[in-house]
């Protein structure tokens, strides 16, 4: 009976120490890794408005899929936007300018299958919105059905919160 109390305070006080051990790095970590998180976010919004002031913007009411939103000052909004396509999640940027247009299109994430759900990241997709209006009927892709009527999905959404918060 000894024994099993010895070793089960001696399970119980290495398990602090490691539990201690990794908060400790956890609270050191975390700050280094939300900061690079943050300067690759705005690495990608530099692609679509270079030199532009960006600021986020608090989403409010029904957003379906847009998960964030920028503003780059004097240019326009940039809405991140997660959909499920056929293998996984897409997160992609698009902007919308003062002007009214679709400015810009960025895909943070496509891990579908090459040669097809991964069509959405090509020019051969987005060429057919970016630098035209909003309102542009946009075309899903053959042999990604299903990955690219997501994303027109999504951004179908981001026109409809715009017009809705503009």
């Amino acid at each position: 009976m000894k024994k099993i109390l010895h070793l089960t305070v001696f399970l119980a006080l290495i398990s602090a120490i490691a539990g201690g051990a990794l908060a400790a790095v956890n609270a050191v970590t975390a700050p280094i890794i939300e900061e690079s998180a943050i300067a690759s976010e705005k690495a990608n919004l530099e692609l679509i408005y270079p030199g532009a002031d960006f600021k986020a913007v608090e989403l409010s009411g029904d957003t379906g899929s847009i998960i964030g939103a920028y503003e780059a000052a004097g240019k326009g909004m940039i809405y991140k936007v997660s959909v499920t396509g056929f293998k996984d999640s897409l997160i992609y940027l698009v902007a919308i300018g003062e002007n009214g247009n679709f400015d810009g299109y960025k895909v943070l994430q496509n891990n579908d299958t090459s040669g097809f759900g991964s069509r959405v990241s090509d020019a051969e997709f987005y060429d057919q919105f970016v630098g035209k209006p909003i309102d542009t009927k946009i075309d899903t892709l053959s042999g990604a059905t299903v990955s690219s009527t997501a994303t027109v999905n999504g951004l179908k959404e981001v026109v409809e919160y715009y017009n809705a918060t503009k």
